[in-house]
C-alpha cells in the first residue's frame, strides 16, 4: 500500500488515457477562478505534442490552454449526457473532480435532489428548505427495498443497515459527518426516526417514542446558534439503538447515548452573531412560568448577550421550551427533577451576572490590583445562593480567594479581578458540564430498560473538518477526530473495493489510497502534539508559549508539521483535506479544564439533592466504560453520592490524584480510540453532509465551498479509489439491452448474453486492460463507457440518418407524385373546359337552326289547326242538334211504358196482401186453441209421480248410494261410541289411583318435612294469587280490546247496511224486469217455492250466526288468558304446540272452492230481512258478552290453580283457532258463501270441542295432582315401601300410556267425523245446485215449447248430454275428495302423538330432578311439521357452537352451503332468545361472537376465512335490520317475515358493534391482500415490457442486482402483469364463491387499484432513472390490461377511478415538454399534484434526440400548476399514502330466504347443540 500525496494525479492519468478522444467538438473541463471548473468545447482536434488547445467556453469566449509536451496535463473530459445526473457518482465514466461536481450540481440545482450516492457514501446537501421527503409514506416506500432500487435517501441507507441487522444479526453503525450547518443532526435524527418506525412496537414502553423524544432534549442542552448554523451541535454524540430478535423480526428494545467533547466555553463566551445553548434562551422565554427564578429578558444576562443575536428566525423559544419539557416528561424526568434542573440553569445565569469590582486599600483611594471585591448585597449573588441552596457568603469568599497547599499548611491568596472572573466562569462551565452529564445519564436510564439486547445500530453524529481564521483547541480536537475517522473510512472503502473484485472473480492489482497515518502519529505518538501538551500541563509554570517552543523543537521532524515563519504563537498541521494553522493561546487552560476545589466543595454541600448529586458525578469515558463501573487509577478515596455503602456507611471509589488527573486531551484520545474500536467492530455506513452556502439560501450553489467540503469529507477520495480500479460496472442484461446495436445480429444470442456482451466489448475495445468480465457484471476502466456511449451515439446517428434519408425520400417522392397528379388534373380540367366551350358553340349554332325550323313549322301548323278547328265546330253543332231531337222522342215513349207497368203491379199487390192477411188470421185462431189444450194436458201430467220419477231417476240412485255411505258412517260412529264407553273403565282405574294417592298422602303426613311442604304450598298459593291479579289486569286490557273490536264491527255493520241497500235496489229492479218478461202464473209458483227455501235458509243462517258469535265471545274473553300465560310456563308449553295440531280439518273447511253461480245466486235473495237479523244478532252479542264476562269473573274468583290453569291452556288453543276461524267466517260472509257451509262447520266443532275440553281438563288435573303427590315424597319414605312405589310407578306409566292412546283416538275420531260432515254438506250443496239448474232448464223448455217440436227435441238432447258430463265430473270429484280425506286422516293420526308429547313435557317440568329421567325416558321428540325459523340451544354450549362455526368451518365446507349460512344460524339462535326473552343469553351470544371475530381479524388467517366472515357479518347485520322492526328495512318483508320480527329485544347497539366489526374485517382483509400484491405491483406496472420481453423497463443498469432479478417476467412463470391479474382473478373468484355482494367486491377492488396506483406511482417518483418516454408506454399498456380485466367482470367505471393518476403520469411521460405545451400538460394532469408533476419533470431522463427541459419551461409550468383550482392537501408531497384505506360502505340488502326453510346440515356436527323448532 503506497501513499499518494494528491488525488488529482489519478485524474490526470485518466485524462491522458483519453487523449485520443480529444477531437474537435469534444466537451472538456477547464479551471476557472470563481467557478473552480468551467465547461468548454474543443475548437480543433488535439495533436500529440501540441503545446496548446483552442477551446470555446460556455460563455462564448475563445481561449488557448497551454499544455505540456507529453500531454500529461490534458483537461478532463465531460461525461456523456446519459451519465449526467446519475444516482451514484462512481457510475460516471470519467471519474474526476469536475465530473463529480457537475453531477452534484445538476441533481441539486436543476432537479432539487439533495441525496446522491458515492459508492458506500450517502452525500447529503443541505437544501435550507423544507422538503417533503420524510413522511410516513416515504418510510413505507423505502421499506423492503435494497439500496439502489429507489432514489438515494437517508431512509435507503437506514433500510440497508436494518436489513443487514435482520439478516446477519450483526452490529452496524451510521457515521454522519460534515461541517457545522451541513445538516448532520437532521440526518441523524431522520435515521433514528426510520429505525424507530420500522423497529417500533405497540408495547407499553413505547421505546421508539422515547428515542425520538430524546432529540429535543439533546438539542436544547447541546446545540447552539453559530455563524454557520442556527442549530449546531456543540458536542459529539454516538447513539446506540438496541434491538432484540423476536420471531425473526428485529424490534427496537432501547437505546444508549454516549457524548464527548462538549464545548463548555460557549457557556461563558460567544462570538459575534452566535448564541449560547438553546436551553438558556428557552428558559428566559418561559420565565413567566417560573417566577421563583427571578429571570429577566435574555439581554439582561452576561452569558447570553455577548453574541448580539439572541433570536432565530421562524423559531419560538417558548414553544421549544414546552417541547423540551414534554420530552423530558416522556423520558422519565419527574416534576421535581425538571424544577431542580431549571433552578440550576437559572443559577448559572445569575452566577454570570455577579459583579466583580475593584478593591481599594484601606484608608486610601489607591486601587489594590492583587485583589477584588464582590458586594454583600449583590442581588445575583443572593439569588444564586437561593436557587442552588448554597451559602452565598461561602460562594463569595471562594470567588475572591484561592487556597494554595504546601507540604504542611495551606495559604489563602486573594484573586485579582481577572482571576475572580475566571473562577466564576470556570464554575459556571463546570456546573453546566456536570448537569449535561447528569441529563445524559437519566436519558440512558430511561431509554435502556436493562433487558438483554441482540444487536445494535449506532448513529454517530460528529462534527466535520473545521478551519477558521483563528483555530483553537476545539478545532484541533475536531480535526484530530476527523483524521482518525478518515483513516477508518479509507480502510473500509479499500476493503469493500477489493471484496467486490474477489466476488466477481476478476484479476486485479493492489489499489493505492491515501494513508493519513503520519498525520495521526504527529498528534498522538510519543513526543507528539498531545503528549507535549500533557507534559506542559503538568509543569507548575507551564505556558502556551513554552509549549509552542517545544512543539517547534520536537515535532519539526514530522513531515505534516510546519512551523510559522514569524513568531512562536502558532503552528501548522497538514491534514488530509487542508493545512490548518492553530493558535496556541488557551491550549493549556482548555486542556487542564481546572476549577477551584473550594467552589466545588461549596456546591457539594448544597441542600438541593440534585446539585449535590450532579457535583459528585464521576468523570468517566461513556464510550468505553459503563456508567455503573469505577476504575482504580491510584489516588484519594472519595464518596459517591449515587451508591450506598456495602459493609460500611460509604462506598469508596478511587479518583486520580492531582498529579495523575487526566487532561481533556487524554480523555478525548481515549474516547476516540474507544469509538474507533467500536466502529471497527461494526459494519459502517457513511453519510457526508455538505453545506452549499454560508448565506443559508435555499438551493444556492457555491462551488468553491462545496469542492472544499468534498475534499475534506472523503468523497473525492472514494472517487479516486474507484477510478483507480474499474469504476464502471454493468450487469450483463443491462449492457446487452443498451449496446446490442453495436454488433451484427449474427453475433448476438439472447440465450447467452454473457457471450454476446463479450462480442460487443471485444469488437470496440481492443485493450484488454480496459475491461474485465466478472461473474454477473462487466467492469470498465474510467472513460470506456463514455467511449461506448460515443460509439453508440455515432451508430445511432448513422442509422437515424439513413432512416431519415429514406423517410425524406419517401416524403419528397410522395410530394412530387401529389404535385404531378395535381398538375395533370389541372391540365385535364383546362382542356376539358376549352373543349366544352367549343362544343357549346357548336350546339348553340345547331340549336338555332333547329329552333328556326320548328318555329316555321309551328306557325304553319297553327294556321292549319285554326282552320280545321272552325270547320269541325260547325259540323259538331249540326250533328248534335239532330241527335238531340231524336233522343227526346225515344225518351218520351219509354216513360209512358214504365208508368203503365208500375200502375198494373200496385193494383195486383194490393189484392194479394188483403187475401193473405185474412188467411193468417184464421190459422192463428186455430193454433191458439190447440196450444191451450195441449198445455193443460202437459200440466196435468207434470204433477204425476211417474213423470217426476223419470226426471229424477239418476238423482235417486245417487241419494241411495249416499245413504249407504251415511249408514256405514253411522256404524263406524257406533263403534267409536262403544270405544268411548271404555272411558268409564279408565275413570274407574283413575279412582283406584286416587286411593293409592290417599295412601301416599298418609305416608307424606308421617314425614318430618310437613312444615317445609306447607311453606312451599303457601309460596305456590301466593304465586297463583299473583297470576290471578295479573289475569284481572289483563282482563281490563281485553275489555279495551273488545271495545275497539266492537267499534270495528259497528263500522263493518254500517258497510253491510250500505251494501244491503244497494242489493235491495238491484233486487227490486230485477223483480220489475222479471215480472214484465215471465208469465204471471209461472212467476207466482216459482216465487212461492223460492220464498219458502229462502226463509228456511235465513232461519238456519241466524242459528249458525248466533252460535258463531258465541265462539267469538269466547275468543275475546279468552284472549286475556292467552296473554297472561304467554310466559314460559307448564300450561303454555302445550298450547303453543297444539296450535297447529288440533283442528286442521276445521281450518280447511272454508278453503273449499265454490262454483261462481252460487256466489252470484246469493244476491238474488230478498235481503230486506237480513238487515233486521243482523241488528238482532248485534243485540244478542252484547247480551252474551255481558253473560260471559260475569261467568269469567266467577271463574276467576275461584282459587283452583290446577284446573283453571289447564282450562286456560285449553282456551288458549281455542283462542288461536277461533281467531283464524273468525277471520275466515268474516270473509265468507262478506263474499256470500252458503249458510249451509256455516252450519256444517259449527256442527263439526261445537259439541266435540266442548266434550274434549272438559275431558282434557279433568285428565290434566288428575295428572298434576299425581305429580305433586310424587314430588312431595321423600327418599326415606320411598325406601320404606319400595315394592309399593314400583307398583305405583308402573301403574302410572300404564295409565299415562292409556291416556295417550285415548287422546290420539279422540282426536282421530273428531277429525274423521268432521271430515265426513263436511263431505255430506258438500254433497247436499251439489244436489241443491243440480235441482236449481234442472228447474231452470224446465222453465226454459216450457217457454220455448211453443216455437217448434224440433227445437224441443234438440234441447232435450243437449240436456241429456250435459247431465252425463256432470255425472262423470262429479264422480271424479268424489274420488279426489275421498283420496284427500284419506290423506288428511292419515296425517291426523300421525299428529295424534303430539298431545302425549305435551303431557309428558308438563310432567317433566313439574317433577323433581331425581325422577325426571325415569319418567321421561320413553318420550321421543318428533320432527316439527310447521317450522318456526328458530334454533334452540343452551347457553352452556355457546363456546362449542361458535368454535365449530368459526374455527372448524373450512372454506371447502362453506362453498357448498347457502351464502351467509352461519349468520342465518346465529340469527335463528337470536330469535330463540327473543322468543324466550333471555336477555343474558342473547347478550352472551352476540358478545362471544364479536370477541371470536375480533380474535380472527387480529391474528393471521387465510384470506378465505376473512372473506367468509366478512360475508357472514354483513349478512347478520342485514338480518338484524330486516327483522329488527325498523320501518325503512321491513317494508319489503312478507307477512310471514313480519311475524318473525324480534319482539322483546332492540339490538341497535349490537348493530353498531357488528358494523364496526365489519369495518375492521374489511381493513384486515385489505391489508392482507395488499401484502400479497405489493411485491407484484412494480414488476407488473413499471418493469414489465411486453414489447421487448426479458428486458428491464428502464434499459439502464441498476445499482443493485435485485431490480433486474425481480423485474424479469420469466421469474414468475409468465409476464408480471398476468401474474398480477391472475392474483386479482383469484380474489374475485373467492368473493364470488363465498357469496360476497358485488357492491362490496367493487369497493374492495377500488381500494386494491388505489393501492396498486400508490405503490407504482411512489416507486416511479423515487426512481428517476426510469422517468422516460419508454416507461410511459409500458405503464399505459400494463394499466390497459388491468382495465380490460375490470371491464370483463362488468364492474362499474368507478372502480377504475383510482388508476387516473397513473394513467396521467404515463401520458405526461409521453407528452411534449416545450413552453408551448404548458397548458396542455396542466389540462392533462388533473389528478396529479404540483409536486408530482414537477418531480416527474425534474427527474425526466432525456433521450439522445429529445429537446432539453429548460428552466423557463419549469417556471411557467409551476406557475400554471399552482394557479389550478385543486384541493390543497399535502400539496408538497409527491407520494401517495399507501396505507390509506377507503371507507367501507355497508348497504342494506333484503333477503327473501325463508328462515323456516333453513335446515341444519349434518356435516357441520351441530345437531347435538342446535335443534330446529
Amino acid at each position: 500500500m503506497r501513499c499518494r500525496s494528491s488525488p488529482s494525479a489519478n485524474w490526470r492519468e485518466n485524462a491522458g488515457s483519453s487523449a485520443d478522444k480529444n477531437r474537435w467538438g469534444a466537451k472538456i473541463w477547464v479551471p476557472h477562478a470563481e467557478q473552480v471548473w468551467e465547461s468548454a468545447t474543443l475548437e480543433e482536434s488535439y495533436r500529440k505534442g501540441a503545446g496548446f488547445l483552442k477551446i470555446c467556453t460556455e460563455s462564448g469566449s475563445l481561449k488557448e490552454v497551454k499544455l505540456k509536451a507529453d500531454g500529461s496535463d490534458l483537461p478532463p473530459l465531460r461525461n456523456p449526457a446519459i451519465l449526467v445526473g446519475q444516482n451514484d457518482l462512481t457510475t460516471l465514466s470519467y471519474l474526476h473532480e469536475p465530473g463529480v461536481l457537475h453531477n452534484l450540481r445538476v441533481r441539486f440545482c436543476e432537479r432539487q435532489i439533495i441525496y446522491t450516492y458515492c459508492g458506500i457514501i450517502l452525500v447529503a446537501i443541505n437544501p435550507y428548505a423544507e422538503m417533503p421527503l420524510y413522511g410516513p409514506s416515504i418510510i413505507r416506500a423505502y421499506r423492503g427495498h435494497a439500496m439502489g432500487d429507489l432514489e438515494p435517501h437517508i431512509f435507503a441507507l437506514a433500510e440497508e443497515a436494518y436489513t443487514k441487522l435482520e439478516r446477519e444479526n450483526c452490529n452496524l453503525s451510521i457515521i454522519v459527518s460534515g461541517e457545522s450547518g451541513a445538516g448532520k443532526t437532521v440526518s441523524a435524527k431522520y435515521a433514528m426516526r426510520y429505525f424507530a418506525a420500522v423497529g417500533g412496537s405497540e408495547s407499553e414502553t413505547q421505546v421508539e417514542r422515547k428515542v425520538l423524544a430524546s432529540s429535543p432534549i439533546m438539542e436544547a442542552f447541546g446545540n447552539a446558534k453559530t455563524t454557520r448554523n442556527d442549530n449546531s451541535s456543540r458536542f459529539g454524540k454516538f447513539t446506540k439503538l438496541l434491538f432484540r430478535n423476536q420471531m425473526g423480526v428485529m424490534y427496537l428494545q432501547g437505546a444508549t447515548m454516549h457524548t464527548y467533547l462538549l464545548e463548555k466555553s460557549r457557556v461563558v463566551y460567544q462570538a459575534q452573531g452566535e448564541r449560547n445553548y438553546h436551553i438558556f434562551y428557552q428558559l428566559c422565554a418561559a420565565r413567566s412560568k417560573y417566577p421563583e427564578l427571578v429571570l429577566d429578558h435574555q439581554d439582561k444576562f452576561q452569558f447570553l448577550n455577548m453574541g448580539g443575536a439572541p433570536d432565530i428566525e421562524r423559531v419560538s423559544d417558548a414553544d421549544q421550551f414546552n417541547e423540551t419539557v414534554q420530552a423530558m416528561t416522556v423520558l422519565g424526568f419527574s416534576i421535581q427533577q425538571i424544577a431542580d434542573i431549571v433552578k440550576i440553569l437559572a443559577g448559572i445565569l445569575h452566577l454570570g451576572n455577579i459583579q466583580v469590582s475593584k478593591k481599594f486599600n484601606e484608608g486610601s483611594e489607591e486601587e489594590d490590583t492583587d485583589s477584588c471585591e464582590i458586594f454583600h448585597n449583590d442581588i445575583h449573588l443572593q439569588i444564586t445562593g437561593d436557587l442552588l441552596r448554597v451559602s452565598a457568603e461561602d460562594l463569595r469568599r471562594w470567588l475572591l480567594m484561592r487556597k494554595i497547599e504546601s507540604v504542611n499548611e495551606y495559604v489563602l491568596i486573594p484573586n485579582s479581578i481577572e482571576a475572580a472572573q475566571a473562577a466564576r466562569d470556570a464554575l459556571a462551565k463546570h456546573i453546566y458540564a456536570k448537569l449535561f452529564q447528569y441529563i445524559v445519564g437519566v436519558l440512558n436510564k430511561s431509554l435502556n430498560n436493562g433487558s438483554k439486547q441482540c444487536s445494535f445500530i449506532g448513529v454517530l453524529d460528529i462534527y466535520g473538518f473545521e478551519t477558521f481564521e483563528v483555530n483553537s483547541y476545539e478545532q484541533f480536537c475536531i480535526n484530530y477526530a476527523n483524521e482518525k475517522l478518515q483513516q477508518q473510512f479509507n480502510q473500509h472503502v479499500f476493503k469493500l473495493e477489493q471484496e467486490e473484485y474477489l466476488k466477481e472473480g476478476i484479476t486485479w492489482t493492489m489499489i493505492d489510497f491515501y494513508d493519513n497515518q503520519p498525520c495521526i502519529d504527529l498528534i498522538e505518538s510519543r513526543l507528539g502534539v498531545l503528549d507535549l501538551l500533557d507534559e506542559e500541563c503538568r509543569m507548575p509554570k507551564g505556558s502556551d508559549e513554552s509549549w509552542a517552543g517545544k512543539l517547534i523543537g520536537k515535532c519539526s521532524k514530522f513531515p505534516h508539521f510546519e512551523k510559522p515563519r514569524f513568531g512562536t504563537t502558532s503552528f501548522f498541521i497538514k491534514h488530509f483535506s487542508d493545512t490548518v494553522e492553530y493558535d496556541v493561546n488557551g491550549f493549556l487552560e482548555k486542556n487542564r479544564d481546572t476549577v477551584s476545589k473550594e467552589l466545588t466543595q461549596v456546591l457539594s454541600e448544597s441542600n438541593m439533592s440534585l446539585v449535590k448529586q450532579v457535583m459528585t458525578l464521576e468523570e468517566i469515558d461513556t464510550l468505553s466504560v459503563d456508567t455503573a463501573k469505577s476504575s482504580t487509577l491510584g489516588g484519594r478515596v472519595v464518596i459517591s453520592a449515587g451508591r450506598k455503602q456495602q459493609g460500611n456507611d460509604t462506598r469508596r471509589r478511587v479518583v486520580p490524584s492531582k498529579q495523575h488527573r487526566k487532561t481533556v486531551g487524554s480523555q478525548f484520545q481515549e474516547s476516540l480510540a474507544s469509538l474507533i474500536s467500536t466502529l471497527h467492530a461494526t459494519t459502517p455506513h457513511y453519510v457526508r453532509c455538505i453545506k452549499p452556502n454560508d448565506d443559508k439560501i435555499a438551493f444556492k450553489w457555491e462551488t468553491a465551498k462545496i469542492i472544499q467540503q468534498l475534499r475534506a469529507c472523503g468523497v473525492l477520495e472514494t472517487v479516486r479509489i474507484s477510478a483507480a480500479g474499474f469504476p464502471s460496472r454493468w450487469l450483463y442484461p443491462d449492457f446487452y439491452m443498451r449496446y446490442q446495436l453495436l454488433v451484427y445480429r449474427s453475433k448476438l444470442d439472447k440465450n447467452d448474453m454473457k457471450q454476446s456482451c463479450r462480442n460487443i466489448v471485444m469488437k470496440w475495445i481492443q485493450d484488454e486492460d480496459k475491461y474485465r468480465f466478472g461473474n454477473t457484471q462487466i467492469f470498465f476502466r474510467a472513460g470506456q463507457v463514455a467511449f461506448l456511449e460515443q460509439v453508440r451515439a455515432n451508430l445511432r446517428k448513422k442509422y437515424i440518418t439513413i432512416v431519415q434519408s429514406v423517410v425524406r425520400r419517401f416524403i419528397y417522392r410522395r410530394r412530387f407524385l401529389r404535385l404531378q397528379m395535381v398538375i395533370n388534373g389541372i391540365q385535364r380540367h383546362a382542356r376539358g373546359f376549352l373543349a366544352r366551350q367549343r362544343v357549346q358553340k357548336m350546339r348553340e349554332a345547331r340549336a338555332g337552326l333547329i329552333l328556326s325550323k320548328y318555329a316555321r313549322g309551328w306557325l304553319c301548323r297553327r294556321r292549319y289547326l285554326r282552320l280545321r278547328h272552325s270547320i269541325s265546330g260547325i259540323q259538331t253543332y249540326a250533328r248534335g242538334m239532330l241527335a238531340r231531337s231524336k233522343f227526346h222522342a225515344m225518351r218520351d215513349h219509354y216513360r209512358a211504358v214504365q208508368i203503365q207497368r208500375f200502375v198494373r203491379g200496385a193494383l195486383a199487390r194490393r189484392a194479394y196482401q188483403k187475401r193473405r192477411r185474412n188467411i193468417i188470421i184464421c190459422q192463428a185462431a186455430i193454433r191458439r186453441f190447440l196450444a191451450r189444450r195441449q198445455f193443460k194436458r202437459m200440466k196435468a201430467e207434470a204433477k204425476t209421480i211417474k213423470h217426476i220419477e223419470n226426471k229424477y231417476m239418476g238423482l235417486e240412485n245417487k241419494i241411495i248410494s249416499m245413504q249407504q255411505r251415511i249408514d256405514e258412517l253411522n256404524r263406524d260412529n257406533s263403534n267409536l261410541k262403544h270405544k268411548t264407553s271404555e272411558i268409564s273403565v279408565l275413570k274407574m282405574k283413575l279412582e283406584l289411583k286416587k286411593t293409592l294417592e290417599v295412601e301416599f298422602k298418609n305416608v307424606k303426613a308421617a314425614c318430618q318435612d310437613k312444615d317445609r311442604l306447607i311453606e312451599a304450598l303457601n309460596k305456590q298459593l301466593e304465586a297463583e294469587r299473583d297470576e290471578k291479579m295479573q289475569l284481572l289486569e289483563e282482563n281490563g286490557h281485553a275489555q279495551e280490546e273488545w271495545l275497539s273490536q266492537k267499534q270495528t264491527w259497528r263500522l263493518e255493520n254500517e258497510e253491510l247496511r250500505r251494501q244491503i241497500d244497494e242489493i235491495i235496489e238491484m233486487a227490486k229492479n230485477a223483480e220489475v224486469s222479471q215480472r214484465n218478461q215471465e208469465d204471471r202464473l209461472l212467476a207466482e209458483i216459482d216465487n212461492r217455492e223460492l220464498n219458502e227455501a229462502y226463509q228456511r235458509a235465513i232461519k238456519d243462517k241466524e242459528v249458525i250466526e248466533n252460535e258463531n258469535y258465541m265462539l267469538k265471545e269466547e275468543l275475546s274473553r279468552l284472549t286475556a288468558g292467552s296473554f297472561s300465560l304467554h310466559g314460559r310456563k307448564a300450561s303454555n308449553a302445550s298450547s303453543q304446540n297444539e296450535d297447529d295440531v288440533g283442528y286442521a280439518s276445521a281450518k280447511n273447511t272454508l278453503e273449499i272452492n265454490r262454483p261462481p253461480d252460487l256466489l252470484s245466486k246469493n244476491y238474488s235473495y230478498d235481503s230486506t230481512s237480513m238487515v233486521v237479523k243482523l241488528r238482532a244478532i248485534l243485540e244478542e252479542e252484547k247480551q252474551k258478552h255481558k253473560n260471559l264476562q260475569e261467568q269469567y269473573i266467577k271463574l276467576a274468583s275461584r282459587h283452583k290453580p290446577t284446573e283453571d290453569s289447564f282450562r286456560v291452556s285449553e282456551l288458549e288453543v281455542e283462542n288461536e283457532k277461533l281467531r283464524s276461524e273468525y277471520d275466515q267466517l268474516r270473509t265468507s260472509i262478506k263474499h256470500g258463501v252458503e249458510i249451509n257451509e256455516l252450519n256444517a262447520q259449527h256442527a263439526a266443532l261445537q259439541e266435540e270441542v266442548r266434550r274434549r275440553r272438559e275431558e282434557c281438563i279433568q285428565l290434566k288435573a288428575v295428572l298434576l295432582q299425581q305429580s305433586q303427590s310424587m314430588r312431595s315424597l321423600e327418599p326415606e319414605s320411598l325406601q320404606l315401601r319400595g315394592n309399593d312405589v314400583n307398583e305405583v310407578m308402573e301403574a302410572f306409566q300404564s295409565q299415562k300410556f292409556i291416556n295417550r292412546q285415548l287422546e290420539s283416538e279422540l282426536k282421530a275420531i273428531t277429525e274423521e267425523h268432521n271430515s265426513k260432515l263436511i263431505e255430506m254438506t258438500q254433497e247436499i250443496e251439489r244436489l241443491n245446485k243440480e235441482k236449481d239448474e234442472l228447474q231452470k232448464v224446465i222453465f226454459e223448455s216450457l217457454d220455448e215449447f211453443e216455437d217448434a217440436n224440433v227445437d224441443t227435441l234438440k234441447q232435450n238432447d243437449r240436456y241429456l248430454r250435459r247431465e252425463l258430463q256432470k255425472a262423470v265430473a262429479e264422480f271424479l270429484l268424489v274420488q279426489e275428495e275421498l283420496k284427500l280425506a284419506h290423506a288428511k286422516l292419515k296425517a291426523y293420526r300421525q299428529d295424534g302423538g303430539q298431545l302425549e308429547h305435551k303431557l309428558e313435557e308438563e310432567m317433566s317440568r313439574n317433577k323433581p330432578n331425581g325422577t325426571a329421567t325415569d319418567v321421561g325416558a320413553n318420550v321421543t321428540k318428533q320432527r316439527s311439521q310447521n317450522p318456526q325459523g328458530l334454533m334452540k340451544f343452551h347457553s352452556s354450549d355457546l363456546d362449542k357452537i361458535l368454535q365449530r362455526l368459526l374455527s372448524a368451518l373450512t372454506p371447502r365446507t362453506v362453498v357448498g352451503l347457502l351464502p351467509g349460512f352461519p349468520a342465518y344460524l346465529i340469527f335463528m339462535c337470536i330469535r330463540y332468545t327473543d322468543l324466550t326473552n333471555a336477555d343474558d343469553d342473547v347478550r352472551e351470544l352476540l358478545s362471544k361472537f364479536v370477541i371470536q371475530i375480533k380474535k380472527m381479524h387480529r391474528t393471521p388467517h387465510p384470506i378465505e376465512n376473512r372473506v367468509i366472515w366478512l360475508v357472514n357479518s354483513i349478512t347478520l347485520l342485514n338480518l338484524l335490520k330486516q327483522y329488527g322492526d325498523v320501518e325503512e328495512y321491513v317494508k319489503f318483508n312478507t307477512e310471514k317475515q313480519n311475524q318473525q320480527q324480534l319482539k322483546n329485544f332492540n339490538l341497535f347497539e349490537y348493530r353498531r358493534v357488528i358494523l364496526d366489526l365489519i369495518v375492521n374485517l374489511y381493513q384486515a382483509l385489505i391489508m392482507q391482500i395488499q401484502g400479497l400484491l405489493d411485491p407484484k405491483i412494480v414488476p407488473a406496472i413499471l418493469n414489465n415490457d411486453e414489447i421487448q420481453r426479458g428486458r428491464q423497463a428502464h434499459g439502464m443498469r441498476s445499482r443493485a442486482p435485485s431490480i433486474g432479478a425481480s423485474s424479469s417476467p420469466e421469474h414468475g412463470g409468465g409476464p408480471a402483469w398476468k401474474q398480477l391479474i391472475g392474483q386479482l382473478e383469484h380474489f374475485y373468484k373467492q368473493f364470488q364463491h363465498f357469496g360476497l355482494d358485488n357492491c362490496y367486491a367493487e369497493q374492495i377492488f377500488h381500494q386494491l387499484l388505489y393501492f396498486i396506483c400508490a405503490v407504482a406511482l411512489n416507486c416511479l417518483m423515487l426512481r428517476g432513472d426510469i422517468c422516460m418516454w419508454e416507461t410511459g408506454m409500458i405503464i399505459r399498456y400494463n394499466i390497459g390490461c388491468i382495465e380490460d380485466w375490470v371491464r370483463s367482470k362488468k364492474m362499474s367505471n368507478d372502480v377504475l377511478a383510482p388508476l387516473a393518476p397513473l394513467n396521467q403520469v404515463s401520458q405526461l411521460l409521453q407528452s411534449r415538454k416545450s413552453e408551448q405545451d404548458v397548458q396542455t400538460i396542466c389540462d392533462l394532469c388533473t389528478s396529479l399534484s404540483t409536486a408530482q408533476v414537477l418531480k416527474v419533470m425534474k427527474s425526466y431522463k432525456l433521450d439522445d434526440y429529445e429537446s432539453e427541459i429548460t428552466n423557463v419551461f419549469l417556471e411557467k409550468l409551476t406557475k400554471e400548476l399552482n394557479a389550478r383550482q385543486m384541493q390543497k392537501s399535502n400539496s408538497d408531497e409527491f407520494t401517495i399514502d399507501q396505507k390509506f384505506i377507503q371507507p367501507f360502505k355497508v348497504v342494506f340488502r333484503y333477503s327473501d330466504i325463508k328462515l323456516e326453510d333453513i335446515d341444519l346440515p349434518s356435516h357441520l356436527n351441530l345437531d347435538e347443540f342446535l335443534t330446529k323448532i
